[in-house]
């Protein structure tokens, strides 16, 4: 059960391959026995999505980050679980993480949702080594509203995408790791 539990936090699935025969003290050759073997899984993608270039796909996960509604959405996580598809597997499989939210039970109260407006920051950089294909910047203004007029404070930041391509997640690229940093507005 824990190597069960470990492979689905890992976001991997598991898969039974042979092994071969150990030798018998008898003289008699050992029947195979299954190994397991982790396997990644590719995120999910958005159908009609090309994953080609850095700036929309980093556009879209931070879209998606900052898409909560309580009205439609029944956990706090549900915004992660959709930003996913434009994100590496490794921050795929954080999603469970992101269910933890303490502010949810505030804000279903309230029927709450978040309005944003995502807008370029910079054009997207081209990074070296790590594998990182590039970096793009998306600056975020997000107002909590809710019903009966009411709000929450308005955040403004600054986040930072990390993209690569290709590897397990598949062959477009892939928000693989993110920073998110409150901005001031000028």
């Amino acid at each position: 059960m824990a190597v069960v539990l470990a492979l689905t936090v890992t976001g991997c699935a598991a898969k039974t391959e042979p092994t071969p025969p150990e030798p018998s003290s008898s003289g008699d050759s050992a029947v195979p026995r299954p190994a397991i073997v982790a396997v990644p899984v590719p995120p999910p993608t958005r159908p009609g999505f090309s994953y080609a270039e850095p700036g929309p796909v980093c556009q879209r996960f931070v879209s998606s980050l900052y898409s909560v509604d309580t009205r439609r959405g029944a956990r706090p996580g549900d915004a992660h679980r959709q930003a996913v598809r434009f994100a590496g597997g490794a921050l795929a499989s954080q999603s469970a993480a992101a269910d933890l939210d303490g502010r949810w039970t505030t804000w279903a109260a309230h029927r709450a949702y978040v309005q944003a407006v995502v807008t370029l920051l910079d054009k997207a950089q081209p990074a070296g080594g790590s594998g990182i294909i590039a970096r793009q910047a998306y600056r975020v203004t997000a107002t909590l509203g809710g019903e009966g007029g009411w709000r929450g404070r308005t955040q403004h930041s600054v986040v930072d995408c990390a993209l690569r391509r290709g590897g397990p997640d598949g062959p477009g690229l892939r928000v693989t790791s993110y920073e998110v940093r409150a901005a001031g507005m000028r």
